[in-house]
């Protein structure tokens, strides 16, 4: 299981970073995506943690 989310934030990192370097953003749409982000990575947390428990 810990390897599971270990790729799926690894692969969702380089995909951040692929799409950057394609799209670049503007500090309106950055600050947009980082609070959605932030949102994905506390479900996500949360979701692990009910798994484990």
């Amino acid at each position: 299981m810990g390897n599971f989310s270990l790729g799926l934030m690894m692969g969702t990192v380089v995909g951040i970073g692929v799409m950057m370097t394609l799209h670049p953003m503007n500090k309106r749409s950055m600050k947009r995506a980082y609070h959605r982000a932030g949102k994905i990575m506390n479900r996500m947390n949360d979701a692990i943690h009910d798994w484990t428990c």
